[in-house]
C-alpha cells in the first residue's frame, strides 16, 4: 500500500517487502504463462479507420500499401473460435484491431488473447503480438496495435488455458507493382427474333479479370453517353440500334482500352404470362457420406422463353428472400435448406422450390504442393528443332485445396502468372521454368523444359483449298424445305487458313464465322473463297440451291405420360414419399414444355421428377405443349403416401476428456476441466447431461472445471432427438491444491480491498493460509508506470476468479478501481 488509509481506519501491520514479493511470485506463476496486458503501443480504436469485424483488409486499400490496412479480430463467450478473423492481407503497414467486449458477444467477462506464434519456423516470426482483452479493461476490451506485415503466413491463437482451439492462419501476399490493365468482356443476352434483334430489351453483362492487383471497377457508356460504374447487368429496352462501350480498371489504376458491343432492340411480342423455370445445383468437396467439407456453393439459374428472366431470389434456412447475384456459399456446419424462385420481366414468379444439404468441418490443412507439368508443341524439323515457333502449355493438379495459380519464367526472366500457352518465336535455345501454387499457399519446386527454335522454311505461295456443303430437309425435287444451311471449310498445308469469305446471291463479301442459313424462298447461289496467313486467296467457287415454303403447320398436340415410383407397403401406399416422373413425345414440331398441378394447385413447368412427402391421398395432373403451341388434354395420376416406418431407437454414444496440469502422480494441480461430447447417427444428439460426485444431473453446455481438492467422479449420459438415452458412464480424477499457502505474519485484514487510495468495495477474503486479497495486490511497490500495475492486478484477479475466491462482478470492480487509482502515475504522497 502507498501509506494512505481511509479516515478513521487504523493502518494494519505490514509484512516485509521480500515476503510480499515472494507471495506475488507464487500467484503469478499460477497465472497462465504468456498472459500480459495490452502492448505499450496499443491504443483505442479509431472508429473511422477500423474495418468491420472479420473484413480482412480495409476497403479501398491500395496494393502498394500507401496507407495502413486494418485487420480486425473479435471474440466473445466462445472459447473454441474467434467470433471473426481475417484470412488474407497485403504486406506492409497494418493496424491490428482486437475486440473482446459485449458488442462482440462477450456476456460473461471471459478473457481472450490475440497472440502471434513466433516459435514455429513454419510461420512468419517477425511480428511479436500478444494482446489480452476483456470487457472490463481500461479500453472496454477493444485494442489496436500498429505492425508491419511481411509476405508469408502468420499463425495466431488465444493463449488462455483451454482455449487452444482458437487458432488460425493469416496469409500475407506481396503487394508488388502491377502495370498490366485488366481484361474486360461483354455478353449480350435476351430473347431474340429470327433477325437476331432483341425483343423488348437486351441485357449487357460485363465482366473483367486481372491477375495482378485485382479488378477495382468496370465502367460502361450507352450510345456514346457519359461513362458510369457497372454494378449489375445493363438492360437497354429502347427500340433501335444501340452500342454499349466498356472498360475496366484494376486496383493499381491500370485501365483497359475501351471496347464496345452493338445490337438492335425491337418491340416485344404479346405479354408473357408464363413464369420462368428455376433450377439449383449444389457444388463443393464432399465426404463419403455426401456432406460438404467446409462449405457448399449453391448456384441458381433460370430460363424464360418469353419475356426473359428478370431476377432470381433465394432464402437460406427459412430467412427472408434476397436477390441472387452470384453463387451462394454456405460455410456454417449443419443441415441447410436453400429455397429459390424466379421472376420474369413480365412479373410472373415461379413456385418456390428448395434444395437441402449438410456442411461439415473441413479436413486438416493442405500442406502438399501441386504437381505441375509442361508440354511443348509445334512443327519440328528432322533435328527436333521447332520451325518458326514453339508453344509451351503448362498445367497443374492438386488433390488438396486445389490449384491457385501457375507461374513461368522464360530464359531466366522474372516469374509471371500463366494464363494461356506461351508462344516462343525467337530463334535460339530456350528454357521455360515453371511452378504451381495451391489455394493453401503450397508452391511446388521449380521445374524446367528446354528446346530450340529455328527459322521457318521458305514463304507459302499456295492458296488454301475451300469446300462447301448444303444441308437441310428436302422435298422430292431436291429443294430445301423452309431453309438451307451452307457450311464452309478450308484447309492449308502451308501457313494455315487465315479466313473464309462468302457472298450470297452476288452480294458483298463477308467473313464466314458460322454456318449460313438461307430461308428466303427461291433460287440462291453462295460464292466462297479462302485466304491463308501468307495472303494467298483461292479462286472463287460457288454452290447453288433452291429454297421452297415449308409444309403446313403442326396442329397435333404431344403425348404425355406419367410414372409414380417409390417404396410401397402391402396396400400399395408409398412409404414416406412418392416420386412422379413425367415425359412427353411429339412427332411434329417437338415438345416445348411439360406442366403439372399437385392436388388442384396452379400448373407449374415440369423440370425434374416431383417428390410428394405429405401423408395422404394425392393427385398429379399433367399436360404437354409442343413448339407449335398445341397443348394436350390434361391427364392425372393418383396415389397415397403414408408415414415411414418406426423412428430411431438407438441411443447416442457419449465420451469424456479430462484436461489440466498434472503432477507426477497424475493428480490435477489446482483444477481439472472435463469436456463432454456425443455422436448419434440416427435422429441426432439432443442434449448431454452430467452429475458431479453424485449430485443431480444438469444439462451440459460448456466444459466443467472442478477446483475443489479431492477425488471426484463425473457421471454423464446423452439423449438423442428421438428420446433414446445412453447408459450412464463416468470418469474419475483427483484434484490437489496448487501449492502450500505462505505464512502471513502480519496479514492485511481490512474488510475491503484497497488499491492505493481507492476502496473497491470488494470484501477482503483469505486466499491461502492467512494471506488475504489485499496481501496479493502489491500497490505499495514502486511501479514503472500505471499500465504495469493494472496488468499486475489483472493477472492476480483473473487467477482469484478462476480459483472461485472472487466473482466475475468483483473481478470487474477490482479492475475498475485499479484503473482509477494513482498507483504508478507519479511520485507517492
Amino acid at each position: 500500500m502507498n501509506g494512505l488509509r481511509p479516515p478513521g481506519r487504523p493502518a494494519p501491520g505490514r509484512r516485509p517487502r521480500s515476503q510480499v514479493a515472494a507471495l506475488a511470485t507464487v500467484v503469478l506463476l499460477l497465472v497462465t504463462a504468456g498472459l500480459v496486458g495490452a502492448p505499450a503501443n496499443a491504443r483505442p480504436v479509431d472508429q473511422e479507420r477500423a474495418a468491420p469485424a472479420g473484413s480482412g483488409t480495409a476497403s479501398g486499400t491500395a496494393p502498394r500499401q500507401l496507407q495502413a490496412q486494418v485487420l480486425t479480430w473479435t471474440a466473445g463467450d466462445d472459447f473454441l473460435r474467434y467470433q471473426s478473423a481475417p484470412t488474407t492481407a497485403v504486406a506492409g503497414p497494418t493496424t491490428i484491431v482486437f475486440e473482446n467486449s459485449a458488442a462482440t458477444g462477450n456476456t460473461t467477462g471471459m478473457q481472450h488473447t490475440l497472440t502471434f506464434d513466433t516459435g514455429d519456423p513454419a510461420y512468419n516470426s517477425d511480428v511479436d503480438l500478444n494482446i489480452l482483452a476483456d470487457p472490463t479493461d481500461s479500453n472496454g476490451g477493444r485494442w489496436t496495435v500498429d505492425v508491419v506485415l511481411s509476405p508469408g503466413t502468420y499463425r495466431y491463437f488465444c493463449a488462455i488455458p483451454g482455449h487452444g482451439a482458437m487458432t488460425g492462419l493469416l496469409v500475407v501476399t506481396d503487394g508488388g507493382s502491377d502495370t498490366t490493365a485488366p481484361t474486360a468482356s461483354a455478353v449480350v443476352s435476351g430473347e431474340r427474333n429470327d433477325d437476331g434483334a432483341y425483343l423488348g430489351a437486351a441485357t449487357v453483362t460485363l465482366s473483367a479479370e486481372d491477375s495482378g492487383s485485382g479488378v477495382d471497377r468496370v465502367e460502361y457508356a450507352v450510345d456514346g453517353g457519359a461513362w458510369g460504374t457497372y454494378s449489375a447487368p445493363v438492360t437497354v429496352n429502347s427500340p433501335g440500334q444501340h452500342t454499349v462501350s466498356y472498360r475496366a480498371t484494376d486496383k493499381a489504376g491500370n485501365t483497359s482500352a475501351a471496347q464496345s458491343v452493338s445490337f438492335t432492340v425491337v418491340e416485344p411480342p404479346a405479354p408473357d404470362t408464363t413464369p420462368p423455370t428455376a433450377t439449383a445445383a449444389v457444388t463443393g468437396q464432399r465426404d463419403d457420406d455426401g456432406a460438404y467439407l467446409g462449405a457448399a456453393t449453391v448456384t441458381l439459374s433460370a430460363t424464360d422463353t418469353e419475356s426473359g428472366v428478370e431476377k432470381v431470389e433465394y432464402s437460406l434456412d427459412g430467412g427472408a428472400y434476397a436477390v441472387y447475384s452470384a453463387p451462394v456459399t454456405v460455410n456454417q456446419p449443419g443441415q441447410h435448406t436453400v429455397s429459390y424462385r424466379a421472376t420474369d420481366k413480365a412479373g410472373n414468379t415461379s413456385s418456390a422450390q428448395s434444395v437441402s444439404f449438410t456442411v461439415v468441418e473441413p479436413p486438416v490443412q493442405d500442406t502438399t504442393p501441386p504437381t505441375a507439368t509442361a508440354a511443348v508443341t509445334g512443327q519440328r524439323d528432322d533435328g527436333g528443332a521447332y520451325l518458326g515457333s514453339a508453344t509451351v502449355t503448362l498445367s497443374a493438379t492438386d488433390t488438396g485445396s486445389g490449384v491457385e495459380n501457375v507461374e513461368y519464367s522464360l530464359d531466366g526472366q522474372p516469374y509471371a502468372t500463366y494464363s494461356a500457352p506461351v508462344v516462343v518465336n525467337q530463334p535460339g535455345q530456350h528454357t521455360v521454368s515453371y511452378r504451381a501454387t495451391d489455394k493453401a499457399g503450397n508452391t511446388s519446386a521449380a521445374q524446367s523444359v528446354s528446346f530450340t527454335v529455328v527459322e521457318p522454311p521458305a514463304p507459302d505461295t499456295t492458296p488454301p483449298t475451300a469446300t462447301a456443303s448444303v444441308t437441310g430437309q428436302r422435298d422430292g425435287d431436291g429443294a430445301y424445305l423452309g431453309a438451307a444451311t451452307v457450311t464452309l471449310s478450308a484447309t492449308d498445308t502451308g501457313s494455315g487458313v487465315e479466313k473464309v469469305e462468302y457472298s450470297l446471291d452476288g452480294g458483298a463479301w463477308s467473313t464466314y464465322s458460322a454456318p449460313l442459313t438461307v430461308n428466303a424462298p427461291g433460287q440462291h447461289t453462295v460464292g466462297y473463297r479462302a485466304t491463308d496467313r501468307a495472303g494467298n486467296t483461292s479462286a472463287v467457287q460457288s454452290v447453288s440451291f433452291t429454297v421452297v415454303e415449308p409444309p403446313v403447320q403442326d396442329t397435333t398436340p404431344p403425348t404425355a405420360t406419367a410414372a409414380v415410383t417409390g417404396q410401397r407397403d402391402d396396400d400399395g401406399a408409398y412409404l414416406g414419399s412418392a416420386t412422379v416422373t413425367l415425359s412427353a413425345t411429339d412427332a411434329g414440331s417437338g415438345v416445348d414444355r411439360i406442366e403439372y398441378s399437385l392436388d388442384g394447385g396452379p400448373y407449374a413447368v415440369y423440370s425434374a421428377p416431383v417428390t410428394v412427402n405429405q401423408p395422404g391421398r394425392h393427385t398429379v395432373s399433367y399436360r404437354a405443349t409442343d413448339k407449335a403451341g398445341n397443348t394436350s388434354a390434361a391427364q392425372s395420376v393418383s396415389f397415397t403416401v403414408v408415414e415411414p416406418p418406426a423412428p430411431d431407437t438407438t441411443p447416442p454414444t457419449a465420451t469424456a476428456a479430462v484436461a489440466g496440469q498434472q503432477d507426477d502422480d497424475g493428480a490435477y494441480l489446482g483444477s481439472a476441466t472435463v469436456t463432454l461430447s456425443a455422436t448419434d447417427a440416427g435422429s441426432g444428439v439432443d442434449r448431454i447431461e452430467y452429475a458431479l460426485d453424485g449430485q443431480s444431473y444438469a444439462r451440459y453446455t460448456m466444459p466443467v472445471t472442478v477446483n475443489q481438492p479431492g477425488r471426484h467422479t463425473l457421471s454423464y449420459r446423452a439423449t438423442d432427438k428421438a428420446g433414446n438415452t445412453s447408459g450412464t458412464a463416468s470418469v474419475t480424477f483427483t484434484v490437489v491444491a496448487s501449492g502450500p499457502g505462505p505464512a502471513c505474519p502480519a496479514p492485511d485484514t481490512r474488510p475491503t480491498v484497497w488499491l492505493g487510495t481507492v476502496d473497491s468495495g470488494v470484501p477482503n477474503r483469505p486466499v491461502d493460509g492467512t494471506c488475504t486479497v489485499n496481501d496479493l495486490i502489491e500497490d505499495e511497490r514502486t511501479w514503472p508506470n500505471h499500465g504495469q500495475f493494472v496488468a499486475h492486478v489483472s493477472a492476480v484477479t483473473t487467477h482469484l476468479h478462476h480459483l472461485g475466491v472472487i466473482t466475475h462482478q468483483e473481478h470487474g470492480r477490482l479492475m475498475n478501481a485499479a484503473g482509477r487509482s494513482g498507483v504508478g502515475k507519479g511520485a507517492r504522497n
